[in-house]
């Protein structure tokens, strides 16, 4: 029976392939922390191509990276979470801001079509700390 050669091994058909285990473990740990391709390719020290070829010969390996890119979000989220759970103010009315925009927002989104005629409004500080108040009121009162 004949030894197969392990990938880092100089194949004797051709050179030998530069994406050993340990290049994959490397391209993994990137997409872990969140990496784009062309950053976890550099971390790894391969080329975009070469990232591309390998994921056509490895069935699956596409569908992981991408997974694995989704690690930090899944992470920031319970972060977020466990701040609300604990009661943190300024997370809960930050979170507010993005998740009821239309109620706790500091900023209107308007839609329009045709020609924009604008006018810039400054919000004084006295205004700023009322709508904070509001805010806060409605927090607390959500309990």
């Amino acid at each position: 029976m004949t030894k197969k050669k392990p990938k880092s091994e100089p194949n004797p058909n051709g050179r030998p392939t530069i994406m050993t285990p340990e290049t994959v473990k490397k391209l993994k740990e990137g997409f872990a922390q969140g990496f784009s391709v062309d950053n976890a390719c550099i971390w790894a020290d391969i080329s975009k191509q070469t990232y591309y070829t390998y994921c056509e010969k490895e069935a699956g390996f596409l569908d992981l990276c991408k997974t694995l890119q989704k690690k930090p979000l899944i992470k920031s989220i319970l972060v977020i979470n466990k701040a609300l759970n604990e009661g943190d103010v300024s997370t809960a009315k930050w979170y507010a801001e993005r998740k009821a925009k239309d109620e706790f927002s500091l900023k209107t989104e308007t839609e329009h079509s045709g020609e924009i005629k604008s006018k810039v409004v400054y919000i004084e500080k006295e205004e700023k700390e009322e709508y904070e108040t509001h805010i806060n009121d409605t927090i607390n009162n959500a309990d």
